[in-house]
């Protein structure tokens, strides 16, 4: 199989299931971005797992071809696929994850697919030894919304292997900054290390000026409402 039959045929499956009803209310949800065949996530999900697995048999150089051609298609089903290719396949990209991660992170983004390699692709990869602590620095400083959000929600599922001294450096520069995805990405990764640090964090919060929106996320499991009482 090549790469241009593989996209072939899942433009094929795709296309059949298509719910028009379904597409309208997802087209809304997108902000009108992207647009869509109206398939739910857990029938698109069966609809490219044998995709995904298939996909085995290709190199990066291919690979990276399939995830190209993925991102060039209207319907956001195909970015879906294309970023659950690429963490699936991740470790076969070794120390070459930063490309093809980086361009999906700043192609056609929103929070939808950005979230999901933040927190899955580049997490995983990081974690690693794919990704460098000087690529992360590299994304908090770059002036991309979505890279910098990326920085921040990378080390999202780490808990207790959480380094805090990075986190702090990824939010600080950051507390006041007027894009919505950027106050909410600080927020959310307070919020999730305050249940495994919940002083780190409600020190951080009191001791620091941020956005009302960064602080109500970071603390609504440690205050009711996210406000002290």
């Amino acid at each position: 199989m090549t790469p241009e039959i593989w996209i072939s045929e899942l433009q094929s499956q795709l296309a059949g299931h298509r719910n028009q009803a379904n597409a309208v209310h997802i087209i809304r949800y997108l902000k009108g971005q992207f647009g869509s065949f109206g398939i739910k996530q857990g029938e698109r999900r069966l609809i490219v797992k044998p995709f995904i697995k298939n996909a085995r048999i290709f190199d990066t150089q291919a690979l990276t071809i399939l995830l190209e051609i993925l991102w060039q298609y209207e319907e956001r089903e195909f970015q879906y696929t294309g970023m659950e290719l690429l963490d699936t396949y991740r470790k076969k990209f070794g120390k070459d994850i930063k490309k093809p991660l980086e361009q999906a992170l700043t192609e056609k983004s929103w929070w939808d697919t950005v979230d999901f390699l933040a927190t899955h692709t580049a997490g995983r990869s990081y974690q690693d030894g794919m990704l460098t602590t000087d690529d992360l620095y590299a994304w908090n400083s770059s002036g991309n919304i979505w890279l910098i959000r990326t920085s921040i929600l990378t080390q999202l599922k780490y808990k207790s292997s959480t380094d805090w001294e990075m986190l702090q450096q990824f939010i600080l520069p950051h507390l006041l900054h007027k894009d919505f995805f950027i106050r909410k990405g600080i927020g959310w990764a307070l919020r999730e290390y305050a249940k495994t640090e919940p002083a780190r964090v409600r020190s951080f919060v009191e001791h620091h000026e941020m956005s009302g929106l960064s602080r109500r996320e970071a603390l609504k499991n440690l205050y009711p409402g996210g406000t002290k009482r």
